[in-house]
């Protein structure tokens, strides 16, 4: 990222931007993070991507930015109309029997991290029961994205949220597909016009430096 971008994305002056807001108004979301689906990503990015989401996940506690897990609900069926609702619904089975756990190192240390769930064939983690009213509750403004897939939930989230009026970033070492190519086109041409993409290092230190000493 350049000196420019990182500027442009950590501008405290503009609310369209996730610098704007502190910790106690930004949400980490972690999306999907499935054993199952985690073994699926393409190839080595399956443990790169885990080892900078739970790096991304102790910095947002240690900043007071609230951790959020968003997963499928496993003892759910895909709603009636659900295009692909089989598919969907052989997901939730497999989830269910083996691999619908999170990787270990997503959950140590406890603390208030929450997890929402929601129905089988919604993509978006913003249909999830109840998670709406929490961050409204809780006052956040700004979403930090991280999970998998790239083209799934994490693009599904990301424009969902932007048209809900939060301000979105997308962690794009936190994120991947099965396919790398496919990865590669939704962060570097379609994701980003509906939210901020930057590794996970990038953000860290951009957003620590913008709200040092607040």
């Amino acid at each position: 990222m350049s000196a420019l971008a990182a500027t442009s994305l950590f501008n405290a002056a503009d609310e369209s931007t996730p610098g704007h807001y502190p910790p106690s108004q930004t949400a980490f979301l972690l999306l999907d993070f499935h054993s199952m689906f985690v073994g699926m990503a393409n190839g080595p990015t399956a443990i790169r991507l885990v080892e900078v989401a739970a790096k991304m996940r102790t910095w947002a506690k240690e900043q007071g930015i609230q951790v959020i897990h968003c997963l499928m609900d496993t003892d759910s069926t895909p709603f009636p109309t659900c295009k692909d609702a089989s598919m969907f619904a052989s997901i939730v089975t497999a989830l269910k029997s083996n691999g619908g756990e999170e990787p270990a190192e997503l959950l140590q240390g406890g603390g208030d991290d929450i997890t929402f769930t929601r129905r089988a064939g919604y993509v978006s983690a913003l249909r999830s029961p109840g998670l709406e009213e929490f961050l409204k509750k809780k006052g956040i403004k700004s979403l930090v994205l991280a999970g998998l897939s790239t083209s799934g939930c994490v693009l599904r989230t990301a424009v969902t949220a932007s048209d809900a009026e939060y301000v979105v970033s997308v962690i794009s070492d936190a994120c991947a597909d099965q396919s790398q190519d496919v990865h590669d086109m939704m962060v570097g041409a379609v994701i980003k016009s509906r939210a901020y993409v930057t590794t996970g290092a990038e953000f860290q230190e951009g957003f620590t430096k913008c709200h040092a000493g607040k």
